[in-house]
Protein backbone atom coordinates (compact mmCIF):
# COMPACT_ATOMS: atom_id res chain seq x y z
CA UNK A 1 0.00 0.00 0.00
CA UNK A 2 1.04 3.44 -0.32
CA UNK A 3 2.34 5.81 2.00
CA UNK A 4 1.15 9.52 2.63
CA UNK A 5 5.40 10.45 1.48
CA UNK A 6 4.60 8.09 -1.63
CA UNK A 7 2.25 9.45 -2.79
CA UNK A 8 3.59 12.96 -2.57
CA UNK A 9 6.43 11.89 -4.44
CA UNK A 10 4.04 10.17 -7.20
CA UNK A 11 2.44 13.36 -7.40
CA UNK A 12 5.85 15.25 -7.90
CA UNK A 13 6.71 13.15 -10.79
CA UNK A 14 2.80 13.41 -12.72
CA UNK A 15 3.05 17.64 -12.51
CA UNK A 16 6.60 17.59 -13.14
CA UNK A 17 6.51 15.26 -16.37
CA UNK A 18 2.38 15.99 -17.30
CA UNK A 19 1.80 19.82 -15.99
CA UNK A 20 5.40 21.04 -16.64
CA UNK A 21 6.55 19.45 -19.82
CA UNK A 22 10.15 17.88 -18.02
CA UNK A 23 11.70 14.98 -19.73
CA UNK A 24 12.04 11.74 -17.54
CA UNK A 25 15.68 12.38 -17.66
CA UNK A 26 15.38 15.80 -16.53
CA UNK A 27 12.99 14.77 -13.68
CA UNK A 28 15.43 11.87 -12.84
CA UNK A 29 18.16 14.35 -12.09
CA UNK A 30 16.31 17.07 -10.40
CA UNK A 31 14.77 14.72 -7.82
CA UNK A 32 18.08 12.34 -7.52
CA UNK A 33 16.52 8.86 -9.35
CA UNK A 34 17.77 7.08 -12.23
CA UNK A 35 15.18 7.87 -15.51
CA UNK A 36 13.67 3.59 -15.21
CA UNK A 37 12.78 4.58 -11.92
CA UNK A 38 11.11 8.31 -13.12
CA UNK A 39 9.27 5.60 -15.36
CA UNK A 40 8.00 3.51 -13.14
CA UNK A 41 6.60 6.19 -11.37
CA UNK A 42 4.96 6.96 -14.23
CA UNK A 43 3.47 3.86 -14.31
CA UNK A 44 2.41 3.80 -10.17
CA UNK A 45 0.53 7.38 -10.37
CA UNK A 46 -1.71 6.09 -13.29
CA UNK A 47 -2.12 2.61 -11.66
CA UNK A 48 -3.06 4.19 -8.27
CA UNK A 49 -5.78 6.75 -10.28
CA UNK A 50 -3.33 9.75 -9.38
CA UNK A 51 -2.77 10.17 -13.52
CA UNK A 52 -6.01 9.85 -15.69
CA UNK A 53 -5.23 9.83 -19.28
CA UNK A 54 -8.18 10.40 -21.68
CA UNK A 55 -7.62 10.43 -25.09
CA UNK A 56 -10.00 12.44 -27.00
CA UNK A 57 -9.83 12.43 -30.91
CA UNK A 58 -10.24 15.51 -32.36
CA UNK A 59 -14.11 14.93 -33.56
CA UNK A 60 -15.49 12.81 -30.86
CA UNK A 61 -19.06 12.44 -31.86
CA UNK A 62 -21.79 10.74 -30.50
CA UNK A 63 -19.68 7.49 -29.04
CA UNK A 64 -23.20 5.58 -27.48
CA UNK A 65 -24.98 6.31 -30.57
CA UNK A 66 -22.18 4.66 -32.78
CA UNK A 67 -22.20 1.92 -30.70
CA UNK A 68 -25.80 1.15 -30.42
CA UNK A 69 -25.65 1.39 -34.42
CA UNK A 70 -22.71 -1.00 -34.47
CA UNK A 71 -24.27 -3.64 -31.72
CA UNK A 72 -27.42 -3.59 -34.32
CA UNK A 73 -26.16 -3.29 -38.56
CA UNK A 74 -22.44 -4.51 -37.31
CA UNK A 75 -20.63 -1.49 -38.33
CA UNK A 76 -17.09 -1.04 -37.09
CA UNK A 77 -16.71 2.18 -36.71
CA UNK A 78 -18.00 5.96 -38.13
CA UNK A 79 -18.65 9.04 -36.67
CA UNK A 80 -22.26 10.22 -35.29
CA UNK A 81 -22.52 14.09 -35.39
CA UNK A 82 -24.35 16.92 -33.21
CA UNK A 83 -26.69 18.95 -34.98
CA UNK A 84 -24.38 21.94 -36.48
CA UNK A 85 -23.97 24.82 -39.44
CA UNK A 86 -23.41 22.88 -42.72
CA UNK A 87 -19.57 23.71 -42.44
CA UNK A 88 -18.98 22.78 -39.64
CA UNK A 89 -20.26 19.03 -40.43
CA UNK A 90 -18.49 19.20 -43.80
CA UNK A 91 -15.24 20.41 -41.44
CA UNK A 92 -15.73 16.97 -38.81
CA UNK A 93 -16.36 14.60 -41.78
CA UNK A 94 -13.34 15.71 -43.56
CA UNK A 95 -11.06 15.25 -40.50
CA UNK A 96 -12.44 12.18 -39.62
CA UNK A 97 -12.58 10.78 -43.35
CA UNK A 98 -8.72 12.06 -43.75
CA UNK A 99 -7.88 10.27 -40.58
CA UNK A 100 -9.42 6.78 -41.78
CA UNK A 101 -7.96 6.90 -44.99
CA UNK A 102 -4.56 8.04 -43.95
CA UNK A 103 -3.18 4.23 -43.67
CA UNK A 104 -5.23 3.14 -46.95
CA UNK A 105 -3.01 2.21 -49.70
CA UNK A 106 -5.48 1.52 -52.51
CA UNK A 107 -9.23 3.75 -51.95
CA UNK A 108 -11.92 4.02 -54.36
CA UNK A 109 -14.87 6.93 -54.25
CA UNK A 110 -18.14 7.66 -55.39
CA UNK A 111 -19.96 11.05 -56.09
CA UNK A 112 -22.50 12.99 -54.64
CA UNK A 113 -22.97 17.05 -53.96
CA UNK A 114 -21.59 15.85 -50.39
CA UNK A 115 -19.15 13.94 -50.64
CA UNK A 116 -17.52 16.89 -53.47
CA UNK A 117 -17.71 19.54 -50.74
CA UNK A 118 -15.90 17.30 -48.09
CA UNK A 119 -13.19 16.65 -50.93
CA UNK A 120 -12.87 20.22 -51.14
CA UNK A 121 -12.43 20.62 -47.23
CA UNK A 122 -9.54 17.86 -48.02
CA UNK A 123 -7.93 19.22 -50.83
CA UNK A 124 -7.73 22.62 -49.05
CA UNK A 125 -5.62 20.47 -46.09
CA UNK A 126 -3.21 19.23 -49.01
CA UNK A 127 -5.08 16.20 -49.76
CA UNK A 128 -4.89 12.86 -47.99
CA UNK A 129 -1.82 12.45 -46.32
CA UNK A 130 0.36 9.15 -47.10
CA UNK A 131 0.79 7.13 -50.06
CA UNK A 132 -0.93 5.29 -52.03
CA UNK A 133 -3.99 5.05 -55.19
CA UNK A 134 -7.32 7.40 -55.71
CA UNK A 135 -9.63 6.27 -58.13
CA UNK A 136 -12.98 6.49 -58.87
CA UNK A 137 -15.63 2.98 -58.63
CA UNK A 138 -17.86 4.44 -61.00
CA UNK A 139 -17.90 6.17 -64.35
CA UNK A 140 -18.24 9.94 -65.13
CA UNK A 141 -21.52 11.64 -66.23
CA UNK A 142 -22.22 15.03 -67.97
CA UNK A 143 -23.45 16.70 -64.39
CA UNK A 144 -22.17 19.81 -64.01
CA UNK A 145 -21.66 20.02 -60.18
CA UNK A 146 -18.06 19.16 -58.72
CA UNK A 147 -19.40 16.20 -56.56
CA UNK A 148 -20.05 14.41 -60.14
CA UNK A 149 -16.79 14.75 -61.56
CA UNK A 150 -14.88 12.03 -59.84
CA UNK A 151 -11.95 12.05 -61.56
CA UNK A 152 -11.59 15.84 -60.45
CA UNK A 153 -12.39 14.42 -56.40
CA UNK A 154 -9.96 11.77 -56.80
CA UNK A 155 -7.12 14.49 -58.04
CA UNK A 156 -8.46 16.48 -54.79
CA UNK A 157 -8.08 13.97 -52.76
CA UNK A 158 -4.89 12.74 -54.09
CA UNK A 159 -3.01 16.01 -53.30
CA UNK A 160 0.81 15.54 -54.18
CA UNK A 161 1.66 12.29 -52.15
CA UNK A 162 -0.85 10.27 -53.91
CA UNK A 163 -1.42 8.98 -57.48
CA UNK A 164 -5.22 9.52 -58.40
CA UNK A 165 -6.23 7.46 -61.58
CA UNK A 166 -8.65 8.39 -64.02
CA UNK A 167 -11.74 6.59 -65.31
CA UNK A 168 -12.52 7.85 -68.85
CA UNK A 169 -16.17 5.35 -69.35
CA UNK A 170 -19.52 7.09 -68.89
CA UNK A 171 -21.57 5.64 -65.69
CA UNK A 172 -24.36 4.74 -67.91
CA UNK A 173 -24.20 3.90 -71.27
CA UNK A 174 -27.46 3.10 -72.83
CA UNK A 175 -27.06 -0.77 -73.93
CA UNK A 176 -24.97 -3.79 -73.31
CA UNK A 177 -23.10 -3.61 -76.00
CA UNK A 178 -22.05 0.14 -75.32
CA UNK A 179 -21.12 -1.19 -72.29
CA UNK A 180 -19.05 -4.10 -73.45
CA UNK A 181 -17.06 -2.09 -75.79
CA UNK A 182 -16.27 -0.17 -72.55
CA UNK A 183 -15.13 -2.95 -70.35
CA UNK A 184 -12.79 -3.93 -73.71
CA UNK A 185 -10.65 -0.78 -73.40
CA UNK A 186 -7.59 -1.03 -71.37
CA UNK A 187 -8.57 2.06 -69.48
CA UNK A 188 -11.13 0.24 -67.56
CA UNK A 189 -9.26 -2.93 -67.39
CA UNK A 190 -6.57 -0.45 -65.15
CA UNK A 191 -10.34 0.59 -63.02
CA UNK A 192 -10.91 -3.34 -62.83
CA UNK A 193 -7.85 -4.13 -61.63
CA UNK A 194 -7.70 -1.61 -58.86
CA UNK A 195 -11.72 -2.41 -57.75
CA UNK A 196 -9.85 -5.90 -56.77
CA UNK A 197 -7.20 -4.10 -54.80
CA UNK A 198 -9.07 -1.73 -53.13
CA UNK A 199 -8.38 -1.20 -49.17
CA UNK A 200 -11.04 1.06 -48.57
CA UNK A 201 -13.44 3.37 -50.05
CA UNK A 202 -15.87 6.27 -49.64
CA UNK A 203 -18.99 6.59 -50.93
CA UNK A 204 -22.35 9.06 -50.47
CA UNK A 205 -25.69 7.45 -49.24
CA UNK A 206 -28.48 9.38 -51.77
CA UNK A 207 -32.20 9.36 -51.31
CA UNK A 208 -34.56 8.62 -53.91
CA UNK A 209 -36.13 10.18 -55.47
CA UNK A 210 -33.56 12.84 -55.14
CA UNK A 211 -31.77 15.76 -57.60
CA UNK A 212 -29.97 15.42 -59.53
CA UNK A 213 -31.38 12.51 -60.94
CA UNK A 214 -28.66 9.64 -62.02
CA UNK A 215 -30.61 8.33 -65.48
CA UNK A 216 -32.96 6.37 -63.01
CA UNK A 217 -36.08 6.51 -66.19
CA UNK A 218 -33.83 5.06 -68.57
CA UNK A 219 -32.22 2.18 -66.73
CA UNK A 220 -35.13 1.16 -64.14
CA UNK A 221 -38.57 2.20 -65.89
CA UNK A 222 -40.87 1.57 -63.40
CA UNK A 223 -38.77 -0.66 -60.89
CA UNK A 224 -38.04 1.51 -58.48
CA UNK A 225 -41.45 3.08 -57.80
CA UNK A 226 -43.16 -0.79 -57.71
CA UNK A 227 -39.97 -2.22 -55.47
CA UNK A 228 -40.34 1.05 -52.84
CA UNK A 229 -36.49 2.26 -53.82
CA UNK A 230 -35.58 4.71 -50.58
CA UNK A 231 -32.06 5.17 -51.89
CA UNK A 232 -28.56 4.65 -53.45
CA UNK A 233 -24.80 3.65 -53.15
CA UNK A 234 -22.89 4.30 -55.94
CA UNK A 235 -25.94 4.18 -57.92
CA UNK A 236 -27.32 0.91 -56.47
CA UNK A 237 -30.79 1.57 -55.40
CA UNK A 238 -32.27 -0.36 -52.62
CA UNK A 239 -35.49 -0.65 -50.52
CA UNK A 240 -35.55 0.00 -46.65
CA UNK A 241 -34.93 -3.40 -46.36
CA UNK A 242 -31.18 -3.11 -48.00
CA UNK A 243 -32.71 -5.33 -51.15
CA UNK A 244 -31.23 -3.83 -54.18
CA UNK A 245 -33.51 -3.22 -57.10
CA UNK A 246 -32.34 -4.64 -60.92
CA UNK A 247 -33.16 -2.58 -64.17
CA UNK A 248 -33.63 -3.96 -67.15
CA UNK A 249 -31.56 -1.23 -69.13
CA UNK A 250 -29.40 -0.71 -66.23
CA UNK A 251 -25.84 -0.86 -68.08
CA UNK A 252 -23.64 1.36 -65.62
CA UNK A 253 -19.56 1.25 -65.20
CA UNK A 254 -18.94 0.28 -61.45
CA UNK A 255 -17.52 -1.36 -59.40
CA UNK A 256 -19.25 -4.65 -59.02
CA UNK A 257 -21.61 -5.62 -55.89
CA UNK A 258 -19.60 -8.59 -55.43
CA UNK A 259 -16.27 -7.17 -54.97
CA UNK A 260 -17.48 -4.12 -53.39
CA UNK A 261 -18.50 -6.55 -50.52
CA UNK A 262 -14.92 -7.90 -50.27
CA UNK A 263 -13.81 -4.12 -49.70
CA UNK A 264 -12.36 -4.45 -46.05
CA UNK A 265 -13.52 -0.29 -45.57
CA UNK A 266 -16.49 1.18 -46.54
CA UNK A 267 -17.46 4.48 -45.68
CA UNK A 268 -20.76 5.67 -45.96
CA UNK A 269 -21.57 9.08 -45.85
CA UNK A 270 -24.85 9.91 -44.64
CA UNK A 271 -25.45 13.26 -43.45
CA UNK A 272 -28.21 14.50 -45.90
CA UNK A 273 -29.91 11.13 -47.22
CA UNK A 274 -32.48 11.00 -44.36
CA UNK A 275 -33.62 8.23 -42.04
CA UNK A 276 -34.69 5.73 -44.68
CA UNK A 277 -32.21 6.07 -47.06
CA UNK A 278 -29.74 5.83 -44.31
CA UNK A 279 -30.89 2.62 -43.11
CA UNK A 280 -31.63 0.78 -46.14
CA UNK A 281 -28.08 1.48 -46.97
CA UNK A 282 -27.10 -0.36 -43.34
CA UNK A 283 -29.21 -3.35 -44.04
CA UNK A 284 -27.34 -3.83 -47.62
CA UNK A 285 -24.12 -5.05 -45.42
CA UNK A 286 -22.01 -3.00 -47.38
CA UNK A 287 -21.17 0.21 -44.85
CA UNK A 288 -18.67 -0.76 -42.69
CA UNK A 289 -18.02 2.91 -41.17
CA UNK A 290 -21.13 5.47 -41.17
CA UNK A 291 -20.83 9.39 -41.40
CA UNK A 292 -24.42 10.79 -39.77
CA UNK A 293 -26.19 13.41 -37.85
CA UNK A 294 -27.34 12.56 -34.46
CA UNK A 295 -31.02 13.45 -35.58
CA UNK A 296 -30.83 10.65 -38.16
CA UNK A 297 -29.04 8.33 -35.98
CA UNK A 298 -31.83 8.44 -33.60
CA UNK A 299 -34.35 8.00 -36.01
CA UNK A 300 -32.70 5.07 -37.71
CA UNK A 301 -32.29 3.28 -34.25
CA UNK A 302 -35.77 3.85 -33.48
CA UNK A 303 -36.98 1.82 -36.68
Amino acid sequence: MLTESDIAVLVQVARLYYEKGLTQAEIAAKIGVSRPQVSKMLAHAREAGIVHIEIRPPVAGDAELLKLLGQRFGIKGGIVLPSAPRDELLRHSAVYIEAELRGEKSAGLGWGYTLGEIAAKIALDGGLKGTGSIFPLIGKTAIPNRGYRVNELAQLLAGSGREAFWLEAEAFPDSSEARDAVEGTDNFKQAAGLWQQATAALAEIRAYPGVPDEATALRFEDALERQQAVGSLLSYYFNVRGEFISGACDFAVRIPLKILRQVPKVIAIGLTAGDKAVLGALHTGLVTHLIVTEDVARKVLQK
